[in-house]
């Protein structure tokens, strides 16, 4: 399990935003928001580079979901879904401070809970349009937790995912646990 962590920290720390910003000619962490995520690229150098960073954060949040799960089953995958979250949100090339882990966060859905994922991703999106994209974020997140419950509940398939069970609640509060604060601080400062 602690290769899990590590692991999935590694990955998520990976300043994948910042370096493709800079091949653009964008300084992601110096423009905008200045935060190395998908929407402050999206607002600083258009369509390409915010689809870009985003697909680059989803493919780290399922590749340290895949590694994780590959090292130690349903709960490996867990834990390496807590720490690639950590490794964005609490970034060490950044001064440990760094995203909001919403990619990785899609990323890691991806590979524990497609159907999840393809449920509350345009919640997000309405809320977000609707709202403010913090806003549009925490109801998605809220909308996630409480399918998480239903889901396990009724032990609905997963696809590829994890074992529909109390997994997915713990996906869940793990991605509000990580993304939530920040999301909340963006939304007080609004």
């Amino acid at each position: 399990m602690i290769w899990a962590f590590f692991g999935g920290y590694l990955i998520g720390s990976l300043p994948t935003a910042d370096a493709v910003g800079r091949l653009s000619g964008v300084r992601l962490r110096d423009e905008g928001s200045g935060n190395p995520g998908a929407a402050n690229a999206l607002r600083l150098g258009g369509i390409r580079l915010g689809i870009t960073v985003l697909a680059l954060d989803f493919a780290k949040g399922a590749g340290a979901v895949l590694l994780g799960r590959a090292l130690a089953g349903d709960a490996g995958g867990l834990t390496a879904t807590f720490a690639v979250m950590i490794g964005q949100v609490l970034n060490p090339w950044y001064g440990f401070a760094g995203g909001k882990g919403l990619g990785v966060a899609g990323g890691a859905a991806s590979a524990m809970w497609p159907p999840g994922l393809l449920v509350v991703a345009p919640i997000i999106a309405g809320g977000a349009r609707l709202f403010r994209a913090a806003w549009g974020a925490l109801i998605g997140i809220a909308a996630l937790l409480g399918l998480s419950v239903l889901w396990a509940a009724r032990g609905w398939s997963t696809w590829w995912g994890v074992v529909p069970d109390d997994t997915l609640v713990w996906f869940a509060l793990t991605v509000l646990v990580v993304s939530g604060p920040k999301l909340l601080s963006k939304v007080a400062g609004n």
